[in-house]
């Protein structure tokens, strides 16, 4: 039966017709819920922490209490914590709750490890492992949504928009950075961001959240950040999507100020490239505004939160930061969690592309000339972060936690490809 099903979904993959992209044309006219201890090295506050005891309820609005999705509804939160292996995951337990606690993204009842290599290397970047992701195909380092023979691949958005679910992109980064753009757009270069965002606003998602707003502006146009646009000039990308009818915010009030019953379409952008510590607004209040928009859709809605600068902290041996986003995460995927909840027809999973800077812990100092420390946790104990002596990407199993239906499919160790065969079943079985 398993083997049918697969087969009738690589009939479907291979019938979804993409539309032929021309990558020069331009369009036409957190609040993690502990608060974290004192220690050494002071954490910024990337979001506003409360105590373990309290419940994080998706934002009461006046329209999610007077028209919520039916439960029956189906969905998929696809998490990403760019750059976070197991070792990421510990230090934020280990600061956050202590030795033996538990994060929400590590509280699933399914647990499994991703094998990360991409085609041309045994050590991926965030461009090729999205990618693997989004279409369940090893690519080279650098492409977006192509095969390692730049020939197009079907993303698992494209295959929920043909399905006639709502479809959302949420990241700390810019939107144009790799791992969001590898769901929306098909391009050999991930450096080729001002392409990337064409491609992305052609592609019409309807939920985009994150930085970037200088690659979305056209030259010497200014938006809410320091810094001109980069398109051509007549081609301002945010003026086209407020023509085609998508509400646009670059604040965290004004974010909040929209009715999700009102609002189908939403571009926000928070920065003029990566968002700025402490995110505003955070990781968790973009997650819970693109679940109140996208959910609305009785068909079913998909979405991809990013914690995208888990990754930047590795490569700059940022403990801190690194910690502090990945508890910024931890507080999205609660957001994800507390949804699925009243909706059990939602798949949600929490993975990495790959981890970043081969980090390591230990609570007796005796660590190398490159290690962080001493953190603290909530009982005093002292533990320190040290780190590979290689800057950069690791070839590392990656964690990967699910809950839902199909979730069981990724217990034991797989290649990242197996987390899209899984959203796959998810989405073709409704």
């Amino acid at each position: 039966m398993r083997k049918l099903l697969i087969f009738f979904i690589i009939l479907l993959l291979s019938s979804c017709a993409l539309p032929e992209i021309s990558p020069t044309q331009p369009l036409p006219s957190q609040d993690f819920p502990t608060a974290l201890p004192a220690a050494t090295n002071t954490l910024p506050p990337t979001e506003t922490l409360e105590t373990t005891e309290a419940v994080i309820t998706p934002k009461a609005t006046e329209a999610a209490t007077s028209t919520p999705a039916p439960e029956t509804s189906p969905g998929i939160i696809l998490f990403i914590g760019d750059g976070m292996g197991t070792i990421q995951r510990q230090a934020a337990t280990w600061l956050g709750l202590g030795e033996n606690g538990v994060l929400a993204m590590d509280a699933m009842p399914v647990r499994g490890s991703a094998i990360t290599s991409s085609a041309n290397n045994e050590v991926t970047d965030s461009a090729a492992a999205s990618t693997a992701l989004a279409t369940g195909q090893l690519t080279n380092n650098q492409f977006l949504g192509v095969n390692s023979q730049k020939e197009l691949l079907v993303t698992i958005l494209e295959l929920a928009q043909n399905q006639g679910w709502s479809v959302g992109l949420v990241t700390t980064t810019q939107l144009t950075h790799a791992t969001p753009a590898a769901f929306a757009v098909h391009h050999p270069s991930r450096d080729d961001t001002l392409i990337i965002a064409r491609q992305m606003m052609e592609k019409q998602v309807d939920v985009l959240l994150g930085g970037g707003e200088d690659d979305f502006f056209s030259r010497g146009e200014d938006g809410c950040f320091t810094g001109n646009g980069r398109q051509p000039k007549g081609a301002d990308l945010v003026a086209l999507a407020i023509g085609e009818g998508y509400s646009y915010v670059c604040s965290a009030e004004q974010l909040a100020a929209l009715e999700p019953s009102q609002t189908n379409r939403v571009l926000g952008l928070f920065a003029g490239g990566g968002m700025e510590s402490p995110y505003s607004p955070t990781l968790s209040e973009m997650t819970q505004t693109a679940i109140d928009i996208l959910s609305q859709d009785p068909d079913g809605f998909f979405l991809m939160v990013e914690g995208g600068q888990i990754d930047w902290a590795g490569h700059d041996r940022d403990a801190e930061k690194i910690i502090q986003d990945t508890l910024s995460l931890d507080a999205a995927v609660t957001i994800g969690q507390t949804y699925a909840l009243g909706h059990p027809e939602t798949l949600v999973i929490v993975t990495a592309d790959h981890e970043t800077g081969g980090m390591k812990l230990n609570k007796d100092g005796a660590g190398s000339l490159l290690q962080d420390g001493p953190f603290l946790m909530p009982d005093g104990t002292a533990f320190w972060v040290d780190w590979n002596l290689i800057k950069g990407h690791t070839s590392q199993l990656i964690p990967v936690t699910a809950q839902g239906p199909f979730s069981e499919n990724l217990s034991g160790e797989f290649p990242l490809t197996k987390i899209f065969e899984t959203m796959t079943l998810m989405l073709f079985s409704h």
